[in-house]
């Protein structure tokens, strides 16, 4: 072989030899740089308050309200008897929270005070229309939203389909532990799934 031809033979697996080190370089630093990458993101908060009570990240409540009593002109104010009506107000603050949910409510008398014939009868959503109640009251609460107010509606049933008779009524209404009725109320929230 000619010296020439060795010198550029030479100079050729050279070139050859940089190229594939460059190359395996490359290729390894691409692949060093893809295991090295980290994830960053916040963590949703989940926050719901109810009535200003926090619900310390549970998905249901169970609480006691005291209702608020309609007064008329036949019934001492804050008084509860037969055909009265009342109301009571939940308000879900979800400022904190970071993710859509649906909410439902489910409401009875307390077992500690049995009104049968205390009967749940409408609710209202905000500012809006009073609807009758046939079951649970359901609906969707849009993240960070500050407050959603639902009101629910009530009456003592002194119809001919009440369960109690006027002696029960009576019997009711003059015993002192029944004196503070209650309505139990439970609430339940469930996340959207994005």
């Amino acid at each position: 072989m000619k010296k020439k031809d060795l010198k550029f033979l030479i100079i050729f697996i050279v070139i050859v030899s940089f190229s594939f080190i460059y190359l395996f370089q490359s290729s390894y630093a691409k692949y060093r740089r893809k295991t090295n990458a980290t994830v960053q993101g916040r963590i949703a908060n989940w926050n719901v308050k109810v009535n200003n009570e926090t619900i310390n990240g549970k998905q249901t409540l169970t609480t006691f309200i005291t209702p608020t009593i309609d007064s008329n002109q036949y019934v001492k104010s804050g008084t509860l008897a037969p055909g009265s009506t009342g109301s009571f107000e939940i308000d879900i603050d979800a400022t904190d929270v970071d993710v859509d949910f649906t909410y439902t409510i489910s409401g009875a008398v307390a077992e500690e005070t049995p009104l049968l014939d205390l009967k749940l009868t409408h609710y209202k959503i905000g500012t809006g229309t009073k609807t009758a109640l046939t079951g649970n009251v359901t609906g969707d609460i849009v993240k960070n939203t500050p407050s959603t107010k639902i009101t629910v509606y009530f009456e003592w049933d002194d119809s001919n389909t009440n369960q109690m008779n006027n002696a029960q009524d009576t019997s009711y209404a003059t015993n002192s532990n029944y004196q503070n009725t209650q309505i139990k109320v439970t609430l339940h929230f469930q996340q959207k799934n994005s």
